[in-house]
């Protein structure tokens, strides 16, 4: 990142209907750690519990959406979940939440969604270029033209 290009901020958003915490603290260490890589700045993570999880009324997400606009003023806002179903199982419902972070200039992004691919100079990526520009004669040989065309 430049210092031209304005700061990320995430706002980490998860619900929870039962009283286990194991599962959505992992969601969260997943979104915290996705943000690090992304060169993110977290301002905080907000978790509807209970039937507020559940219901179309999320106290928790309205107050995100809040600092969302209040912190926002001139910088990305992004709301950052582990996967889509954090904000909801409906779809309908879903689009519903999402409509209001992007009525306040924010982006919803799923972390199942978003997570980088492999680097291209990564071994698994090279052997599938060479796989893809060559012609496999017996299973763990491929053979490739110097060149790169195919033989």
């Amino acid at each position: 990142m430049t210092n031209d290009e304005p700061t990320t901020l995430v706002f980490i958003y998860d619900r929870e209907g039962t009283s286990q915490t194991d599962r959505l603290l992992a969601r969260i260490a997943i979104c915290r750690a996705y943000s690090a890589e992304m060169d993110w700045e977290v301002t905080g993570q907000w978790v509807d519990r209970g039937d507020a999880a559940v219901g179309e009324r999320r106290p928790f997400w309205q107050g995100m959406v809040a600092a969302m606009k209040q912190e926002g003023q001139g910088r990305r806002i992004v709301c950052l979940v582990a996967t889509w179903n954090r904000i909801a199982y409906d779809q309908v419902l879903r689009a519903q939440l999402q409509q209001s972070v992007t009525e306040v200039g924010g982006t919803c992004v799923a972390v199942e969604d978003a997570a980088a691919p492999a680097p291209p100079s990564s071994r698994g990526a090279a052997l599938r270029r060479i796989r893809a520009s060559g012609v496999q004669v017996r299973p763990g040989t491929t053979l490739v033209r110097h060149d790169g065309a195919t033989m």
